[in-house]
């Protein structure tokens, strides 16, 4: 054996990912909970917001390896940044969900912004024009996918916030416990690769595995709180609960694109067992806009 192989570090067992995973899980269904017990939207929105910030933290030190693009990545981070607080801002003194238009004006922003910053270098042919979608993408991806759990907070308000918070209590129970499913059949039963080439680990076992954790989720939250989550009924969970399952997974393999695309593992090391704040949240950037425009459509 070569001293560079005896140099490689030991991976961790299956049994140590796991427990390192279910760790980290409790501590973010417990943050959930202390939220829920205090019925606080404020608070609700503060961890969605700390999540989405560092969420954008992680997508724009992905880019790092181009020097030249800190001035975009930088642009990026403030204008997610700003979202955020402007979100927290308006929800505390208006309490109702955030405009439309703090999504269109961040979109904006980060348009001109990139086009701002290019007058101030040489072009560099298609690598300028890939810190210019690098800047908006991370804008529309971190931050106003994300943001839809801010408007689930205020959607049918009831005067107290209850209806907004079970609403997202559904979309992440359905959507954390179809990542959990396919977690833990595809560990268990996994032979079959679903697409290697974006991601090795996961299988076609792990997909039905997801199917089952989302239909048992919303089976159980329709069975122990329905009029907490209306205008969820029996038929549009059963329609909702497939429809998450395949958004979560595709919005899992997004992010493993995204990994693959600048050679990485995880986006971060912030929770063990899980990786980083992406790798925890990146279902729910895709599930979160699915969900609200679902109940859009039913209940206005």
């Amino acid at each position: 054996m070569s001293e560079s192989a005896a140099a490689l570090p030991t991976p961790p067992s299956k049994r140590r990912v796991f427990a390192s995973r279910l760790f980290s899980t409790l501590i973010l269904w417990a943050l959930l909970a202390v939220a829920f017990q205090w019925r606080s939207n404020w608070l609700v929105i503060a961890i969605t917001g700390f999540f989405g910030v560092a969420g954008a933290v992680e997508y724009y030190r992905l880019l790092r390896a181009d020097p030249h693009a800190r001035s975009f990545n930088a642009l990026g981070f403030v204008i997610c940044f700003a979202y955020w607080a402007t979100v927290i801002w308006w929800t505390m003194t208006h309490h109702s969900e955030p405009p439309m238009w703090l999504d269109l004006a961040a979109l904006t922003a980060s348009v001109h912004g990139s086009f701002l910053l290019c007058y101030r270098q040489q072009l560099e042919g298609a690598l300028t024009l890939q810190r210019i979608f690098n800047t908006v993408f991370g804008v529309v991806y971190t931050v106003i996918f994300f943001g839809f759990i801010a408007r689930l907070m205020y959607f049918r308000p009831d005067g107290n916030g209850i209806t907004g918070l079970f609403l997202v209590l559904f979309l992440v129970m359905v959507t954390k416990f179809s990542d959990m499913g396919a977690y833990v059949v595809g560990v268990l039963f996994g032979k079959h690769k679903m697409i290697p080439h974006i991601s090795p680990a996961k299988s076609w076992e792990g997909f039905v595995g997801a199917f089952i954790g989302s239909f048992a989720a919303a089976a159980v939250l329709l069975a122990l709180m329905p009029e907490k989550i209306a205008p969820i009924t029996w038929m549009h969970g059963m329609i909702l609960a497939p429809v998450l399952c395949a958004t979560a997974v595709t919005g899992d393999l997004a992010e493993s694109v995204l990994k693959r695309c600048v050679a990485i593992k995880d986006t971060g090391h912030a929770l063990p067992g899980i990786g980083g704040v992406l790798d925890l949240t990146d279902s729910l950037l895709f599930t979160a806009p699915v969900f609200y425009f679902y109940l859009s459509a039913i209940a206005r």
